[in-house]
């Protein structure tokens, strides 16, 4: 997650969802995967190669949740726009949030502390910029950052807890690209498959959301929220689909 991104319609989604997840009783740590802005994303003059701001939350999709939409959109907008700001709105409320920025030489540390932090919470929000990590990026590259590791997923499964992780579409056959997926979380973090679901929210860039449960009960309890999720405004108005 990067800050000049904050309040986009990919939060809006993210968070409608983690709202939807606590409301059924899960208590809930996010980790934003926060990391400053690659040089690769850079021009010369320290302008950004891509424009932000064109993934807003439209008028027309505001009915999901006019208070989140209203407030995410107000940070998108303010010379603040960053995750600290969406934090202070406790959007989330009570969340256990850890916005401690990612370096490819402190990761290990990182993490550590990350593991520490969410103790206490029983689902973890894992938010990548790209997504799970990708045969094509060495954990040693520059690009690692962007990504979740997959053993970063497993040490949360490992110490019980169920974990909720972004992954950006990649340009792939949809069947293909979910089964890829699905065959790398039950090789690596040696979780069957009967235990991920997910959930894609398409408005702006597709969106996947991959639910890893650490246990029945919270299997069950995902489920319902997915499928409230998808009985809402955000599901009739085609934000979301499973």
């Amino acid at each position: 997650m990067q800050d000049r991104y904050a309040g986009d319609i990919g939060d809006y989604g993210k968070i409608g969802l983690l709202k939807c997840l606590q409301a059924r009783g899960f208590t809930i740590g996010i980790n934003w995967y926060r990391i400053s802005t690659p040089e690769s994303e850079m021009k010369a003059d320290g302008s950004f190669k891509q424009k932000d701001g064109k993934h807003l939350i439209s008028d027309s999709l505001r009915a999901c949740d006019p208070a989140l939409a209203d407030t995410l959109t107000k940070i998108a907008k303010s010379s603040n726009r960053s995750v600290m700001a969406i934090q202070e709105e406790e959007l989330v409320p009570n969340a256990v949030n850890y916005d401690e920025y990612l370096t490819l030489e402190g990761r290990s540390k990182w993490h550590e502390k990350a593991m520490k932090i969410f103790e206490s919470v029983e689902l973890v929000f894992m938010d990548p910029d790209n997504g799970l990590l990708v045969k094509s990026v060495g954990k040693r590259s520059a690009r690692s950052i962007k990504y979740a590791f997959y053993e970063e997923v497993k040490d949360y499964i490992d110490s019980k807890k169920s974990v909720l992780v972004y992954n950006h579409r990649c340009r792939k056959p949809e069947r293909k690209y979910f089964d890829d997926i699905e065959d790398r979380l039950q090789e690596k973090i040696k979780v069957k498959k009967d235990r991920i679901q997910k959930i894609t929210f398409s408005k702006g860039t597709i969106r996947d959301y991959f639910a890893i449960s650490a246990c029945k009960e919270h299997y069950d309890i995902i489920h319902d929220a997915f499928a409230a999720m998808m009985n809402s405004k955000w599901g009739q108005l085609g934000v979301c689909r499973r």
